[in-house]
């Protein structure tokens, strides 16, 4: 009897050993941060490719088979308060596990109708390693995600590659992607739906950009269908580092306008967002091949007409090759909240010869025009090593880093903003090439960006997989006490991706959908002094005044209403929203603000409760 326990322990270690592998050691960290990649082009997809020609074989890797999770529902903690998050298989697979270049844009939920969620996903089916058939696979929920229906390939047995979605102001899904539907060459092609959810596609055939191929688009549309300009696409040429812009006069036939080249890299390192009242912004990598000081810098362009025309690019992140060395490289999204444009970007180091390091730490950056300072200066780190851990990537290269891909998403009424990237982890697999298993983590803001919580990892771990490519729809659902944040993301059992490294085996990657519930009173820093009931609307001088960082507002309701709470600088910029018409019973109540980010200074705090308006001053002294 103690020989069978003694040997089922030992069996137990064992099993244990392969499961979570075993950490790196600081010294092989560095080791992997040293070793240089390239980017190079294969087709329509990228791959970074080692520059000394070698491989990484010296990790024991972790031995994983699929099961049936179904749906699954966890909790976890970040140090505030609990996040519940649910995960959900949509029901897709794929060996074409390379979703994108860059950051995704594969989930939009509705905004005017939020029961509506709808994702695209890229497949393939097994036994077609040279993936002949590559489909844009449409889904749809109607209940906030909680199950899933596939319902049409856009389009229909036409091969197409990097697909990507939004929705218009009539509740309508429009996907992007490229393919040559009706013959020609491969392009960015469109697709809308006659009703939500339907399948019934009607193709928007952008003209020819002379010869040429304009491929990995990027979508958004304008504010109403009932403006001139439907919407607006950016695609760029494969291997010829042209991006350009175009826009769309009709959602039932092909009315374009035409093409405009912008200094943007190309393959998916740009994004597209519309604002509260119309404004359409670009965000971008600028190309260093048009001018070799933009070498992994961010830019920022706007359109007031619809799409039409577009100002003069903002240079919004400068890469310091004297210092840090850290660039963009691939991974950037754009969001407005109002008329605010809210960007994150990955920060990688590389070199201005061409190479990049995944190996080494690495950082995600937060801008906004409501931030302190001066453009390309004024972003600031919402995540970097010190917060998840120095995890390098190395083996099947998909042209990753240490933190990567992320992706930035608001609440419905703009109160919260969200985002999520991926980090490699500790553990890994891969029959001949090995590679770490990524993770998804996330972040959050409750005050229009200027402070973040701290990141967040919220994939669940058992059993291990490689969770990749996370996109957070552009606007979120929230109720009176939670806000949600709605995530597509790849879940595959093999680290990195088939398409890059078919030697580790055929993978079957997975659709998933992840939807993370947080408490309002995590991120909205108020709390209730007292039930009873004031005898009028008051704002109260905050203390202490003068202070640093953190200040207590003070504010009595004498009914219940909608709250809004900001603070503004001496020039009247909109530097905070505290609390964006946020539904409040009556009494008094405490706002502590947090100015970490702040420089020394003068500021407004201006508050409106239904017909109630106040504003105060006080001084920040650091």
């Amino acid at each position: 009897m103690l020989k069978k326990i003694l040997l089922t322990i030992f069996v137990l270690v064992v099993v244990a050993n392969i499961s979570f592998g075993q950490a790196l050691t600081y010294a092989q960290k560095q080791q992997l941060a040293r070793i240089e990649y390239r980017v190079k082009i294969i087709g329509d997809a990228l791959v970074g490719e080692r520059v000394d020609g070698k491989s990484v074989n010296v990790f024991n890797p972790i031995r994983v088979t699929w099961d049936n999770l179904g749906p699954k529902k966890i909790a976890v903690s970040n140090g505030y308060s609990a996040w519940t998050i649910t995960y959900t298989w949509m029901g897709g697979t794929t060996i074409y596990d390379l979703q994108s270049n860059g950051t995704p844009q594969q989930i939009w939920q509705d905004p005017t109708t939020p029961d509506n969620i709808h994702t695209v996903f890229t497949h393939s089916p097994p036994g077609n390693p040279s993936f002949t058939t590559r489909l844009t696979k449409y889904f749809f929920s109607s209940n906030r995600g909680q199950t899933w229906s596939f319902v049409a390939d856009a389009p229909g047995g036409v091969r197409t590659g990097f697909c990507c979605i939004t929705g218009t102001s009539e509740g309508i899904e429009l996907i992007g992607n490229h393919g040559a539907n009706g013959g020609g060459v491969t392009r960015s092609q469109f697709y809308y739906d006659a009703i939500a959810g339907l399948g019934s596609f009607t193709l928007l055939d952008p003209p020819a950009y002379q010869t040429n191929g304009y491929i990995w688009p990027r979508v958004v549309a304008t504010l109403n269908v009932t403006l001139p300009r439907k919407f607006v696409n950016v695609g760029s040429i494969n291997g010829q580092d042209t991006t350009l812009r175009n826009y769309s006069n009709s959602l039932t036939t092909s009315s374009f306008g035409t093409w405009t080249a912008f200094n943007a890299d190309q393959a998916e390192t740009y994004a597209l967002a519309v604002s509260t009242s119309g404004k359409i912004g670009i965000l971008y990598k600028a190309n260093e091949v048009w001018n070799p000081a933009d070498y992994g810098d961010v830019c920022f362009i706007e359109s007031t007409d619809h799409g039409l025309t577009f100002s003069t690019p903002l240079k919004i992140f400068k890469a310091n090759f004297a210092t840090d060395s850290l660039g963009m490289i691939r991974g950037l999204s754009l969001v407005y909240n109002g008329d605010q444009p809210k960007a994150v970007f990955e920060t990688i180091k590389q070199t201005t010869t061409g190479s990049y390091f995944p190996g080494a730490p690495a950082k995600i950056r937060f801008w906004s025009t409501n931030l302190p300072g001066s453009d390309p200066n004024r972003s600031i780190v919402i995540a970097d090593t010190s917060m998840v851990g120095w995890h390098p990537n190395f083996g099947v290269n998909d042209v990753f880093g240490s933190l990567c891909r992320p992706s930035i998403g608001r609440s419905q009424n703009g109160q919260a903003l969200f985002c999520v990237f991926m980090v490699p982890s500790d553990q890994y697999g891969g029959a001949v090439d090995t590679t770490p298993y990524r993770d998804i983590w996330a972040t959050a803001s409750g005050d229009n960006g200027l402070t973040w919580k701290p990141p967040i990892k919220i994939n669940f771990t058992t059993p291990r997989r490689d969770w990749t490519y996370a996109s957070v729809s552009p606007t979120n659902d929230q109720d009176a006490n939670n806000f949600y944040f709605n995530i597509a993301v790849q879940v595959d059992s093999i680290p990195g991706s088939y398409v890059n490294g078919q030697a580790n085996g055929e993978s079957q990657a997975r659709n998933y959908f992840v939807r993370v519930q947080i408490p309002k009173n995590e991120l909205i820093n108020v709390k209730n002094i007292s039930t009873e009931i004031p005898g009028s609307f008051e704002l109260f001088q905050n203390y202490p005044n003068p202070f640093n960082p953190t200040t207590v507002i003070r504010f009595a309701l004498s009914a219940n209403t909608n709250v809004t709470l900001k603070v503004y600088d001496v020039s009247g910029k909109e530097i905070a929203i505290l609390l964006n018409n946020e539904f409040m019973n009556a009494g008094i109540k405490e706002y502590t603000f947090d100015a970490s980010n702040l420089p020394s200074g003068i500021y407004f705090y201006t508050i409106q409760a239904g017909d109630f308006k106040d504003t105060k001053k006080m001084m920040l002294i650091k």
